[in-house]
């Protein structure tokens, strides 16, 4: 509509003070219908016009999330579970009146732990309008989204992705939550330095996320040379991600007669190995690094799990005592739910990040508004667990404990 149309009223007749036509004019009762209808006009254009001020995603109801994961092959329960808990803590937000009045949809599709998909998902959910992407995860995955997210200015929120070189690259667009392998690996290999065991090896798979890991080892065990054997790893062996090759690793570390072997698998390929070695009389400890060994994989596993060494970078999904381990609980046995995993927990903690962001990102939210707070974020105390964000830190937490698994195999015990 033209400005213009609303003054061509006044040209039909004489006129009064503010454009009226005078009372006495015939046309007059006509020409106030006609400037009724200009001014529906312009109320419902403005009202359209405000709807089109919002950003991408971002309506006066609602706000759209896209999340990419791996809802299917190796990595599947851990992007269900993942999937799970961020969705029970954003049932129980929108139960409450969502953030500033909008609630949050969160519109997930399978990649299948391939980055590939993953990258044809970003495009997808940009075009069913999300305004922000969360938790997509997997190193090679994230590597692929970041670099996208950064090309076209899109926050990528709870990254799930542990490579030590993809977060040592610091991008302006993306942001974790959890610790990486970097600080997995040192807490096991301090560990390792303080019960004196020098001959250590690994077995690790042969994908971004088990390559990464493999360098930042060979790197940690190289500056604590002096606490290991050659200042170096005894053995290194690679195999597939779905297990495939487990006998033959597990062979070959029996017969380096290594002190502890660094599982860097995911649960298929951790599965196969651990079952492999029992067959071959591997007799070294064990350890793995949290994404190996969710819960469903240690009750597949039973006893032959028992005395493995895994390190977690959440609380014990069943310490209650913590804070937002008992909010956790009570919303996820709310959502439906009757076990508790590491990492339906982890999803539900990347959620209250999400929230918070968004929250503090304000009324008027937009994109850049979403990046200011969550650089803003230099002490989120979720209570028993904190994340510090800043604009050129992006790493949220680092912290790390061991676990060992029960002698019925199925639990930690911490």
């Amino acid at each position: 509509m033209r400005i213009q149309d609303q003054t061509m009223v006044s040209a039909v007749g004489p006129v009064c003070t503010w454009g009226e036509l005078c009372p006495t004019h015939p046309r007059r009762s006509r020409s106030m219908n006609v400037s009724k209808a200009c001014r529906a006009i312009v109320a419902s254009t403005a009202a359209l016009l405000a709807t089109l001020a919002h950003a991408q995603g971002v309506s006066s109801r609602e706000i759209v999330l896209g999340q990419s994961v791996y809802l299917t092959g190796a990595l599947a329960e851990l992007g269900n579970d993942f999937t799970n808990g961020a969705n029970a803590y954003f049932s129980k937000v929108n139960a409450s009146g969502g953030v500033h009045g909008r609630k949050i949809r969160v519109i997930t599709m399978d990649d299948a732990y391939d980055p590939k998909k993953a990258l044809a998902n970003v495009d997808e959910l940009e075009r069913q309008g999300a305004f922000a992407l969360f938790q997509f995860a997997g190193t090679g995955t994230v590597h692929e989204v970041s670099t996208v997210a950064a090309s076209r200015q899109i926050p990528l929120v709870a990254a799930v992705a542990t490579g030590p070189r993809l977060r040592a690259a610091h991008n302006p667009y993306t942001w974790y939550v959890r610790a990486g392998n970097t600080e997995e690996l040192e807490a096991i290999i301090d560990h390792l330095a303080t019960i004196g065991h020098k001959r250590v090896a690994t077995v690790y798979v042969d994908s971004p996320y088990g390559l990464e890991a493999y360098e930042a080892m060979q790197s940690i065990i190289a500056r604590k040379s002096g606490s290991f054997e050659a200042g170096r790893l005894v053995a290194a062996v690679a195999m597939k991600t779905n297990g495939d090759g487990a006998e033959a690793a597990a062979t070959q570390l029996r017969d380096a007669a290594p002190q502890a072997v660094v599982m860097i698998t995911v649960p298929a390929s951790s599965k196969a190995f651990i079952s492999a070695a029992k067959r071959a009389g591997l007799r070294s400890t064990l350890y793995s690094l949290s994404a190996g060994l969710p819960v469903g994989a240690l009750r597949e596993l039973g006893g032959e799990a028992h005395g493995v060494i895994v390190s977690q970078v959440m609380p014990s999904a069943n310490r209650a005592a913590i804070p937002v381990v008992r909010e956790y609980q009570q919303a996820y046995l709310g959502a439906g739910f009757d076990k508790f995993t590491s990492a339906s927990l982890e999803g539900y903690i990347n959620a209250k990040v999400m929230v918070e962001a968004l929250t503090r990102a304000g009324r008027n939210l937009t994109r850049a508004g979403l990046v200011q707070a969550l650089d803003s974020m230099s002490s989120y105390d979720m209570g028993g667990y904190k994340v510090r964000f800043s604009n050129t830190a992006h790493g949220g937490s680092r912290a790390v404990e061991l676990t060992i698994i029960g002698s019925g195999g199925g639990q930690f015990i911490y």
